[in-house]
């Protein structure tokens, strides 16, 4: 693990210092600014400068950073970079010294932060089966130290996100060790440095009244509540007094002005990829359309001028920051809620993950804040980074998420150089992202990044090739903002999907099970009934030269991580031909009696993967490990497979569904019927002789083995297969083998 982060750690400093020379934003220029105000004046004064149009606005200590960095930069002699000047100032020192600035700090974010958090956190691989998380950490410090979007920013663009950042996984990393006090002192300093990060405040908030305080206890509750409160004042004390003391109360109110200014517009320059930008396009649409229909006197929109200024919207409602407060506020407080209420404690009575109520928070701030900078998606990325990890069956919407943060900052940069750059990095972090993932979790990428991911971000890649390279050519200086409002709204439907993914597979996830898995099954269960499903079959069973068994394993510390076996025998002297297993990540909880939609599609999934690479085992039949027809339903496991691959299949069972027979007898012979079956299995345990192997009624060819049509095969004919695959054994051979294939599996890798 050590050896790891060196490298790693050696590699991006390396990176970072290669880009030294790269594209220069007027970021330069702001930071240099507000060292110089932070060096040359009282405290008093360093919220109302304004000799330059670059003034301070973000909260005091980062002012206090500020003036540390002017101070270090006297010490090696740049007195001319601490200037307050009208104009910019920039050269060369400027260039070294700013960028060594970001470095350096980029050194506390990548050795010192990822790694203690990778290392050390209890709750990263608390839910990872045992042989997987030495793994968990690499991945988690390499994903986390390597995030595209900070090098873009921080090392091109220039910013300093990579320290705010490491404070930000530090409070992650309290609360994952219970340590509540000091993630709350954390998160306060982290506040102090940027107010952005009041994204979170209401994930905080939330964690901390269902994992902190013990209702049950008043006592507890007041004394909990007097350390939280000192904890979060003690950092604003130190951050806030210093002004308070030097120019009271009117200091005060001059950072707050700074802080939140209210006449920057709805929505950025670029627009962010949020709702507003999804509800400027509707604007325009509709003014587009009533200027064409020549209804009404409408004046033309101004928020495509790609300037940052308050406008109007020529049709829709304008959109106050009072309105967008409070619209953040209520969606919060109800998708929060719904996450305390509607997802279950773990088995050592924690609530949900905190990562999640943090990107829950910052994402309702992202997706309906006013004045959003597209950079804030770095807020939602980074805790979904960590919760990927965590939870492996977020794995896709991290990949989803990452890879649209990387369009929603393309704009930023712009120049020649720096587009060759960008699109480098952003390649780079996704593969690098598909290789650690599938070395972490030894999933096929397909589980990880599906088809229509895929088109979605084909759709994005053509049109930032349009924007980069087509549309001047074609248009010069015309409509220069249309192809950055695509992209834009392109992104904002990403991230709406992305935030209503994350909803129902989370916050709403029972209430979505109930309304979309069930009803899928049951539409399936109905089209497999009225065979509407093609399959290939054989009438004789003279004709069946090679049958084939599947199961499925899972771990024991995650069910969501299984291994699906193939095993393949000729057919009827039941030889072993080959055997194939994988693993696979199963994506829909598990619910009572629908099994089938949990696990057949990733069942019938590699089947077919397996016929198509290797079509000389393809099998005549395919034996299931469950029920067929003889489910509660009349269409079992067995009957899902066959129907989704096209080739018959049969249910072979180890347990008989006593309540499916005692439904069908009725409860007032449940006695005949126990002692019926009891009868039936006495039968066939002194039925050792191969040659005079029998079955009985239900279907009953040996103790504990029940056979059931899948599809696309008679009944008679496939307790005759079946009963030709025992091989003196209590089940079936291939389903036998590929059951101990995937245990085998399981405890090698997971277990």
């Amino acid at each position: 693990m050590i050896g790891v982060i060196l490298t790693v750690g050696t590699m991006l400093i390396g990176l970072k210092t290669i880009l030294i020379p790269a594209y220069t934003s007027t970021d330069f220029e702001v930071h240099r600014n507000w060292m110089a105000v932070t060096r040359n004046l009282n405290l008093s004064e360093w919220y109302t400068e304004c000799t330059s149009e670059w003034t301070l606005d973000y909260p005091p200590f980062f002012a206090y950073f500020e003036r540390v960095l002017a101070f270090f930069a006297d010490l090696v002699g740049l007195h001319e970079i601490l200037e307050i000047s009208e104009t910019a100032v920039f050269h060369r020192n400027v260039l070294l010294f700013q960028r060594t600035s970001v470095i350096v700090t980029d050194i506390f974010y990548v050795i010192l932060v990822c790694a203690l958090y990778s290392i050390h956190s209890k709750k990263l691989v608390e839910t990872i089966p045992a042989k997987m998380r030495q793994r968990a950490r690499i991945a988690c410090f390499i994903l986390l130290s390597c995030i595209q979007s900070l090098i873009l920013i921080d090392s091109i663009h220039f910013q300093y996100n990579s320290m705010l950042t490491a404070i930000f996984i530090l409070s992650i990393y309290f609360i994952d060790q219970s340590r509540f006090l000091l993630a709350a002192l954390t998160f306060s300093i982290l506040v102090n440095f940027k107010h952005i990060y009041v994204y979170y405040a209401l994930g905080f908030v939330f964690y901390y009244l269902t994992n902190y305080f013990d209702f049950t206890n008043l006592l507890d509750i007041f004394g909990k509540g007097i350390f939280l409160a000192t904890s979060i004042l003690v950092p604003f004390i130190a951050s806030l007094g210093p002004f308070l003391y030097s120019g009271g109360l009117n200091s005060l109110l001059n950072i707050a002005s700074r802080l939140f200014p209210v006449s920057r517009g709805l929505t950025h320059a670029f627009w962010a990829p949020n709702f507003w930008a999804i509800y400027n396009l509707l604007d325009l649409v509709l003014y587009r359309i009533l200027k064409l229909l020549k209804i009404g006197n409408i004046e033309a929109p101004t928020y495509t001028s790609g300037l940052v200024q308050e406008y109007s919207h020529s049709v829709l409602p304008n959109v106050s920051p009072i309105a967008t407060l409070a619209l953040v506020v209520l969606f919060s407080l109800a998708v929060l809620t719904m996450i305390v209420v509607r997802m279950p404690k773990s088995a050592t009575g924690d609530s949900p993950d905190f990562t999640l109520y943090a990107i829950f928070s910052s994402l309702v701030f992202f997706y309906f804040g006013y004045h959003v900078h597209e950079k804030a998606i770095i807020l939602i990325t980074v805790p979904m980074t960590i919760l990927a990890i965590k939870d492996v069956k977020h794995l896709r919407l991290y990949i989803f998420i990452t890879t649209i943060s990387s369009f929603s900052l393309f704009p930023l940069l712009f120049t020649p150089f720096e587009v060759l750059l960008k699109y480098s990095i952003a390649i780079t972090y996704l593969l690098l992202q598909l290789v650690v993932i599938k070395w972490f979790t030894r999933f096929p990428i397909s589980t990880i990044l599906p088809i229509h991911y895929c088109v979605y971000f084909g759709l994005l890649t053509f049109v930032e090739f349009y924007n980069t390279f087509v549309h001047k050519a074609m248009w010069g200086d015309r409509f220069e903002f249309a192809p950055l409002m695509v992209i834009s709204v392109l992104t904002s439907f990403g991230v709406t999907v992305f935030f209503a993914l994350l909803l129902f597979r989370n916050a709403l996830r029972g209430l979505g099970i109930l309304l979309t898995q069930k009803a899928r099954c049951l539409m399936r269960e109905e089209l497999i009934k009225a065979g509407t499903y093609s399959v290939q079959c054989l009438e004789d069973e003279r004709e069946f030269e090679i049958i084939a068994g599947v199961d499925i394993s899972a771990s024991k510390s995650n069910s969501d991580i299984v291994v699906v076996s193939f095993s393949a025998f000729s057919y009827p002297n039941i030889q072993h031909l080959a055997s194939f297993s994988d693993t696979r990540l199963l994506h829909v909880p598990y619910i009572p009696q629908y099994l089938a939609i949990r696990e057949a599609e990733v069942v019938a999934e590699f089947v077919k993967r397996i016929v198509d690479e290797y079509p000389q085992y393809r099998p005549d039949v395919i034996l299931c490990d469950g029920f067929g027809e003889f489910h509660s339903r009349g269409c079992g496991m067995a009957c899902h497979v066959g129907a989704l691959v096209g080739i018959p299949t049969i249910g072979v069972a180890k347990n008989l569904p006593m309540a499916s027979v005692y439904e069908f007898v009725g409860n007032e012979n449940r006695k005949s019927a126990d002692a019926f079956i009891q009868k039936a299995r006495h039968i066939l345990n002194d039925n050792k002789n191969k040659e005079k192997r029998r079955y009985v009624p239900f279907d009953l060819v040996k103790p504990g083995i029940f056979v059931s049509v899948g599809y696309g095969i008679e009944l008679d004919l496939a307790t005759r297969i079946v009963v030709g695959s025992l091989e003196y054994s209590t089940t079936s051979e291939p389903i036998r083998q590929a059951d101990l294939q995937s245990r085998e599996a399981i405890r090698k890798y997971y277990d």
